[in-house]
């Protein structure tokens, strides 16, 4: 066995034991074109790719797979092209596209921070704007009533509102957080799933942590 190959066993094994959910999701899958393979695996080796990517034009990985120096050496050799795709996120972590953002009030400042939070490296949030406060809360309980996994935050100037409307649905647990402090509470207490906050007033670095915390395990 050689010292490379002993290296990327050993760094599968850690990677393993660190995220045990690994073993419960999805190994790949193949677009229809026939040229591209999504891999949900968290450590990309050499052989993995032999195994599920001979033939292919591209291949996609989730955001935070490690692909070991061998792989990379595969993937010069064999000229695939390599992907870092949000999309092929898996259960290691929330998806990025069950994360939803639905604004009520709007500046300068949430426009950057949601922009910022829309790229795949963020998150990959997306985005809905509401009219009202009450509009806003029935969005949050339509998204969750299609999709009970989703992650919602309601950014609004009228937070406690907000939160009493959407907690009427029996799939909605909501509540107003202004700090991370608040968020690890709602989070280990109520197991929330509707995060509202007020904006005006606050910095990018402080929204933008403030969704970085709402999301993190």
């Amino acid at each position: 066995m050689t010292q490379q190959v002993l290296i990327e066993q050993i760094v599968a094994e850690v990677m393993r034991r660190l995220i045990p959910t690994a073993s419960s999701a999805p190994v790949s899958s193949a677009t229809n074109n026939g040229h591209e393979v999504v891999l949900a695996d968290l450590v990309i080796t050499a052989d993995l790719l032999a195994e599920k990517s001979a033939g292919r034009k591209q291949i996609a990985v989730t955001p935070k797979a490690i692909v070991t120096p061998s792989a990379r050496d595969w993937l010069r050799q064999n000229k695939v092209e390599l992907i870092r795709n949000a999309a092929s996120e898996t259960a290691t972590g929330t998806k990025e596209s069950d994360r939803l953002v639905i604004t009520h009030s709007s500046d300068q400042t949430i426009d950057r921070v949601l922009v910022d939070a829309a790229r795949p490296v963020n998150g990959g949030w997306k985005r809905k704007s509401a009219e009202s406060v009450d509009e806003a809360a029935k969005k949050a309980i339509g998204e969750l009533r299609r999709e009970s996994s989703r992650v919602i935050v309601v950014l609004t100037s009228e937070p406690e509102v907000a939160a009493c409307l959407a907690n009427r649905n029996e799939k909605v647990r909501a509540a107003v957080v202004a700090d991370a402090a608040a968020v690890a509470r709602v989070k280990s207490g109520l197991d929330g799933n509707v995060f509202v906050v007020a904006p005006t007033g606050r910095s990018f670095f402080e929204m933008r942590n403030l969704l970085r915390r709402i999301v993190e395990k």
